[in-house]
């Protein structure tokens, strides 16, 4: 494979390493412009979410695109970038279709109900929600409030272990665990901050989206579906990097023959204001970053002197190990010195 390709998103980092590995040459627009993004490809930075997406693509040359997370919610951002270029993934009316929570009923009967519904608890979801954030517990106000046209939906709460699994069409890629609002990376609610990889049991989807897409769930000895995902997921890197041939061009993926380490990341959230330094231990891995087939122990690396106010991202830290377990102990470990580092 070989060509051009726009990746536009929250964060466009994994998906242009990603794209040089299949082949192409990345250009990103995302809401960071981190340095390691930027020794990866030419990259805009987008300050009005999401609409300023839109005009910043009219800057580049003509060449096919693909969008990361947060875009699924905005399938009239997606139709306006698709008028003038190919899209490399699920186009508007996909969206539309799978991000209806009553879509949920496509997988029978292993979905988490939506409201109205006998359930005796209810989360309160965004409609135009991503990455866990506006998630939380439903109060009797917004069950008594909720109406089809709100802004929120509401979905049945069942305890479980939160996980994710990534598709390529309709071949499953693997499955993590997924880090939730955990307080050691300093997340807050159910903010997504990172994945685990698990061993890998059969997991069938009843739908086929085109390109790389994903589903989350939550697991009580049962596999509830909470959400579709068509589009290019964070975990997916995770199992990005074992074959340097390509398989189809609008996957931008390399085919996954998974060993047997546990690999994760994590989103490492600012405990306070951060001045982030000029230097630490991510040195490394930012000189390194344009060798896609080596693996990183940070990324998503702020530029020098950037300002990171309290609870934002700052970076995403990386470990393997021989167990789950094992790997998350590790990632504890490496956010435990950064909190070291950016003590005030």
């Amino acid at each position: 494979m070989s060509g051009a390709i726009l990746i536009v998103g929250a964060s466009g980092r994994a998906a242009a390493a990603s794209a040089i590995r299949a082949g192409f040459t990345p250009f990103v627009i995302d809401l960071f412009a981190d340095a390691d993004t930027q020794r990866l490809a030419e990259t805009l930075k987008c300050d009005d979410y999401p609409n300023g997406f839109v005009e910043l693509a009219k800057r580049l040359p003509p060449m096919p695109w693909m969008y990361t997370g947060g875009l699924e919610n905005y399938p009239d951002v997606v139709a306006a970038i698709s008028e003038t270029r190919e899209l490399f993934g699920n186009g508007p009316d996909v969206l539309k279709q799978v991000r209806d929570p009553h879509f949920l009923r496509a997988f029978g009967s292993h979905f988490l109900q939506v409201y109205p519904g006998s359930a005796e608890r209810w989360m309160r979801k965004p409609k135009r929600g991503s990455a866990g954030h506006g998630v939380r517990l439903a109060t009797d106000e917004d069950i008594r409030d909720w109406h089809p046209d709100a802004d929120y939906w509401l979905q049945e709460y069942r305890e479980g272990v939160p996980g994710s699994a990534v598709f390529e069409g309709d071949r499953l890629l693997g499955v993590t665990r997924q880090l939730i609002g955990e307080p050691w990376l300093h997340a807050s609610g159910y903010h997504y901050c990172g994945n685990i990889t698990i061993p890998c049991a059969k997991l069938e989807s009843p739908i086929v989206l085109r390109g790389i897409w994903g589903i989350d769930f939550i697991d009580d000895g049962t596999v509830w579906v909470t959400e579709v995902n068509p589009r290019y997921p964070a975990s997916r890197e995770l199992f990005s990097r074992e074959s340097q041939t390509s398989e189809e061009a609008h996957s931008l993926v390399c085919d996954s023959r998974l060993n047997s380490l546990s690999r994760g990341k994590a989103i490492y959230y600012a405990p306070h204001r951060i001045v982030f330094p000029a230097s630490g231990p991510w040195e490394e891995s930012l000189a390194n970053c344009t060798d896609v087939w080596h693996r990183p122990n940070f990324a998503d690396i702020p530029h020098a002197g950037s300002v990171i106010e309290k609870g934002q991202p700052v970076f995403t830290l990386f470990a393997e190990a021989d167990t789950p377990e094992a790997c998350e102990l590790a990632l504890r470990q490496r956010a435990a010195e950064m909190d070291r580092l950016f003590a005030p």
